[in-house]
């Protein structure tokens, strides 16, 4: 199973919810699949799930994706710990298991060897963790977590590849005031405030 073909599953099923990926490869394919101001790109190594969670917790009314990767989470898995524990209804974690750094040379990780990530999810307390391995068996996970009763988490097995895309056209700081204006209008809250330079309010 390839990455971009559930990205391409997933896509259509994506209404409002939060959006916000891994670094590299799949933040560049979700771009392909699904260009849209709820989308949040590459994120840094470590990070996806816990800004996820972060977001599921404050605004629990909206569903949030984590678009993750093997190395990534297991550079955090306390994270899933604090998500079994938090227990966000809105939570959904899509981990794509190459079972390798394949952006940076292609080293294996952990779940090439005795690893289960799946099984690690369920011990951190997130009884809907799941693993899949065939584009049918993502598309009837992917609709039941989009459905809520979280939290998610699925691991989609997935083969280690370096396919040619396309690149984020922006930068960091680009990428993060899009998605977080994209939040003030949809939710119709200030998070951003102004900032004044050389100027004191008298």
């Amino acid at each position: 199973m390839r990455r971009f073909d559930c990205m391409q599953a997933l896509a259509p099923m994506i209404t409002d919810q939060l959006v916000v990926t891994n670094v590299a490869r799949t933040g560049f394919e979700w771009r392909m699949a699904s260009q849209r101001e709820g989308n949040l790109y590459t994120m840094g190594m470590g990070l996806v799930t816990p800004v996820v969670l972060g977001l599921a917790l404050s605004l629990p009314h909206r569903g949030v994706i984590a678009l993750d990767g093997d190395g990534s989470i297991l550079l955090n898995l306390g994270a899933l710990a604090t998500v079994g524990n938090c227990a966000p209804a809105n939570f959904v974690s899509v981990i794509f298991d190459n079972a390798s750094y394949a952006s940076t040379g292609g080293l294996p990780t952990a779940t090439s060897g005795r690893t289960n990530l799946v099984e690690i999810a369920k011990g951190a307390g997130i009884s809907n963790a799941v693993g899949v391995s065939t584009i049918q068996e993502f598309t009837a996970a992917a609709t039941a977590a989009l459905a809520g009763n979280g939290p998610w988490v699925i691991v989609a097995k997935v083969v280690a590849e370096k396919p040619p895309v396309q690149p984020k056209l922006m930068d960091g700081r680009e990428n993060k005031y899009r998605f977080v204006r994209y939040i003030e209008q949809t939710e119709g809250r200030i998070i951003l405030k102004p900032s004044i330079v050389g100027r004191e309010d008298r």
